[in-house]
């Protein structure tokens, strides 16, 4: 995975710093939109541990960029090609999040396009970005998360399930408009994420039986490596004991 270059999208979350970090102690140099370089350096800032760690990680490099913004992540995207001679070879999507719960005849359309601009756009504008620089080097891996949502009917969260629905189709759609160029997009759909936000009201019992992002991470990486090149238009399912 040496001279690898990879955009991790939401990668100072809880699910992606941990996709990040995996990335980099596996030699892969990683790009992380942020906000704000306050807010990369709050996740990622190594300068209180060993030297040997603290250079190890030094592949982490954060870009500012408003994922929900098409002209900002068309900006953010050039200049990494521009950066890397050309080059990226992988795009993770993880930026998301979820609304409260609203029956259908409630939902307001504020909150319908809050859901599609954070959950779908984000994925719709890097991947299309992202893809395009691939296809010129006739290589790339896509992996986006997707939710159980998504494929299942779910009272109360159509907005939510409507914007993942979008992802999960895009990944595919896309995935078999560019498997001639040696470029593979797939959807991972995990369960519960054993985050700090989740086990605020989670139970003992119930983090037993969620999935743990360090999980998410190895697998992410196992999909993106040639062992799994033939793998394309998947939907990986880590539902834990859901």
């Amino acid at each position: 995975m040496n001279n690898k270059v990879a955009i991790v999208t939401g990668g100072t979350g809880a699910l992606g710093r941990f996709i990040v970090n995996k990335f980099a102690d596996e030699g892969i140099k990683v790009y992380v939109p942020a906000r704000s370089t306050d807010e990369f350096n709050s996740v990622f800032d190594n300068s209180h541990k060993k030297e040997s760690e603290y250079f190890k990680l030094r592949k982490i490099y954060c870009k500012t960029c408003d994922a929900t913004n098409e002209t900002s992540v068309q900006e953010f995207v050039e200049n990494v090609a521009a950066l890397e001679q050309g080059k990226i070879d992988y795009l993770v999507n993880t930026v998301g999040g979820i609304s409260s719960s609203e029956n259908v005849t409630e939902l307001s359309s504020d909150t319908l396009n809050k859901m599609i601009s954070l959950n779908f756009n984000s994925t719709f504008y890097f991947t299309r970005d992202t893809a395009k620089v691939m296809s010129v080097n006739n290589y790339g891996r896509i992996v986006s998360i997707g939710a159980i949502a998504g494929t299942e009917i779910s009272p109360g969260r159509f907005a939510y399930s409507f914007s993942k629905a979008g992802v999960i189709s895009l990944m595919e759609t896309l995935s078999e408009e560019l498997k001639d160029k040696n470029i593979r997009c797939n959807t991972l759909i995990p369960g519960i994420i054993d985050t700090p936000a989740n086990r605020e009201w989670g139970s003992a019992d119930d983090i037993k039986d969620w999935v743990r992002p360090e999980e998410i991470s190895d697998v992410i990486y196992e999909i993106i490596s040639d062992r799994f090149s033939t793998l394309r238009s998947s939907r990986i399912k880590m539902y834990g004991s859901y």
